[in-house]
């Protein structure tokens, strides 16, 4: 895969992460689809109130397969679990589920191999995206790959490549702690109905990314990924 097009394809990550947004925003600018939404979060917070511990732990699962596959996003829940344990508690649940997702898709690219890999996420992806990276790029680099590549796949693609494992965890929790924290905030405006503050926050997530992109544009420009052997 050309940088080409993997900038295309981060922007059009970018973009679907915008509009998805946009959508929780006109549905809580809605009155009647926000009162539908705000039904459901209350009938699934008495749920969980009824088994508080096994919602806890199904929440945390559901975020950790969400940081493994694309076609399932915690960001659906995270509105209910602020409405049952709070903002703090949420955060915290939600980074731990996308933390053991994305060591466990470390451990399934590093030990199960790429054909096991490919089965989860496709062939296409892991060739492209490791193409951009190797086993000694440095760490500034991965924290970019992991901080704007869709979240499903750098674990695959640096497990694979034998990363270290420390490297890849520390740049795993640096990157995802303000996605979760975008996210839960998020969360927190949607049940109350904070449309216009949605729409807003959605529009920094894209700036910020577009930035990113620009930004790793010039140090790919500046410099070499890999270190060059001594």
């Amino acid at each position: 895969m050309s940088q080409k097009a993997v900038h295309h394809r981060l922007q059009r990550h970018i973009v679907i992460v915008g509009v998805l947004i946009t959508v929780a925003g006109v549905i809580a600018a809605s009155e009647t689809l926000h009162d539908e939404a705000a039904a459901l979060i209350v009938w699934s917070q008495g749920v969980i109130a009824l088994y508080p511990h096994l919602g806890m732990a199904i929440f945390v699962l559901l975020s950790m397969l969400s940081a493994m596959v694309a076609f399932f996003s915690s960001a659906v829940l995270v509105p209910v679990a602020v409405y049952s344990w709070g903002k703090a508690t949420c955060l915290v649940l939600l980074w731990l589920g996308w933390l053991l997702g994305g060591i466990a898709s470390f451990c399934v690219g590093r030990f199960l191999g790429r054909r096991f890999a490919a089965m989860l996420i496709g062939e296409e992806k892991i060739a492209g995206w490791q193409s951009q990276v190797s086993e000694r790029t440095r760490f500034i680099h991965v924290l970019f790959f992991q901080a704007i590549v869709p979240s499903e796949i750098p674990g695959y693609v640096l497990g694979i490549l034998r990363y270290r494992f420390s490297y890849y965890l520390a740049a795993l929790a640096i990157t995802e702690l303000p996605y979760v924290v975008g996210v839960v905030f998020l969360g927190e405006y949607f049940v109350q109905g904070k449309s216009t503050v949605i729409i807003v926050l959605g529009l920094v997530i894209v700036v910020f990314g577009v930035f990113l992109i620009q930004l790793k544009r010039k140090l790919w420009s500046l410099r070499a990924w890999a270190i060059p052997d001594r």
